[in-house]
């Protein structure tokens, strides 16, 4: 097979690279992506001209669906595109378009048959050229070898965030979870806001942009962050808050159980929140100087974020669920505040209260 100049002075110039990836690696892995690197590309290779910066696709998004309808052909096209600049350094290092894109969405393809016929082969050239933590290499390259095996298999499918190992991936592929999880409810949403009025979806709309606010505000400034996993923390704290919300409306939505509380009940739950909020910044402060640590600034921040929030549901909730008091709901959002909120403090004194023994197992529960 002939492939371009450009292409081919792009393979040959990423070899080093390649090899640089799989040199720590055991010697079992490195030799099998020796000569897994030898399996010959397909002739769709040779049409790919060398670029000069990174292609204006994304394949992973296409492979998913994520803001158009899923398109395996159309994602190939796009991989083999990406695969070259990746190869000559080309464009964003360090996004989830050039982690998850090019060789790594070829295996994935090749992989499980999408819109091409599977090839475990190319495969697997593909899961060695993608490169990773040694150990992701050595257990992505087991589990297609183990796929290989058994072909015939109707529950094997393999994604390329199946085998991470390292903190840096955990971030990465927790982000695309994400992305993927932000599809799927916000379609749920669009089919809530069906049944609406059109005040109502005025108001709603307000409601939704203030929670995104929140959850963004929260896992931002709430969460310690001193650990290799500290992205995949942030996003799994902000799609919880997010998940919560919708779970909480669906609720609302589909059945007549709504919250109550009385003028007393909310100022109660005032008081407990404002004690558990100077706490909350005393435990800060006391911590500033940690690397990584929950901040003051960040706390403030994200409480700003929830009163919009919380004024926006009020204001929501009296055109939706008008039988329903202000204090009610008042009431339910101060008691769901706290526990986040006392919860966010459980990485820094491990040892004492709710966060020893058993460890962290703090989460929020849904609103309802």
């Amino acid at each position: 097979m002939k492939l371009s100049n450009g292409v081919a002075a792009a393979v040959l110039l990423a070899s080093a690279k390649l090899y640089a990836q799989l040199e720590d690696t055991d010697a079992a892995t490195r030799a099998k992506c020796e000569e897994y690197l030898k399996v010959p590309l397909p002739e769709e290779a040779a049409q790919v001209n060398a670029r000069a910066k990174w292609p204006g696709c994304d394949s992973y998004k296409e492979y998913s669906g994520i803001g158009t309808a899923v398109d395996y052909a159309g994602s190939r096209a796009c991989a083999w595109q990406e695969r070259p600049a990746k190869l000559a350094d080309l464009g964003p290092r360090y996004t989830k378009a050039s982690v998850l894109g090019g060789a790594a969405m070829l295996a994935v393809l090749y992989a499980n048959g999408e819109g091409v016929k599977r090839d475990f082969q190319l495969a697997l050239r593909f899961a060695c050229e993608a490169g990773g933590a040694p150990a992701e290499i050595r257990i992505r390259i087991e589990h297609l070898e183990s796929m290989r095996a058994k072909p015939s298999d109707p529950s094997s499918k393999f994604e390329f965030c199946d085998d991470i190992t390292s903190g840096f991936m955990e971030g990465f592929c927790a982000s695309y979870g994400s992305e993927m999880a932000d599809q799927k409810r916000y379609e749920k949403i669009r089919q809530l806001k069906a049944g609406m009025t059109e005040g109502q979806r005025q108001s709603f709309n307000v409601l939704v942009k203030a929670q995104e606010a929140y959850s963004r505000a929260h896992a931002k400034g709430e969460i310690d962050l001193s650990g290799t996993a500290r992205a995949m923390l942030q996003i799994d704290a902000e799609q919880t808050l997010a998940e919560d919300f919708l779970e909480a409306l669906k609720s609302y939505e589909s059945s007549s159980r709504f919250p109550s509380g009385t003028t007393n009940e909310y100022r109660d739950a005032d008081s407990q929140l404002n004690s558990v909020y100077r706490q909350a910044i005393a435990d800060a402060e006391a911590h500033r100087a940690e690397y990584g640590a929950i901040q003051p600034e960040g706390v403030r921040s994200a409480e700003r974020a929830w009163l919009k929030y919380r004024d926006a549901w009020i204001a929501f909730a009296g055109l939706r669920y008008p039988r329903v008091t202000a204090e009610s709901w008042l009431t339910l959002l101060t008691k769901d505040r706290t526990s986040i909120l006392d919860g966010s403090f459980c990485d820094m004194d491990a040892v004492e209260g709710k966060c020893g023994q058993g460890g962290d197992t703090w989460k929020p529960s849904p609103l309802p």
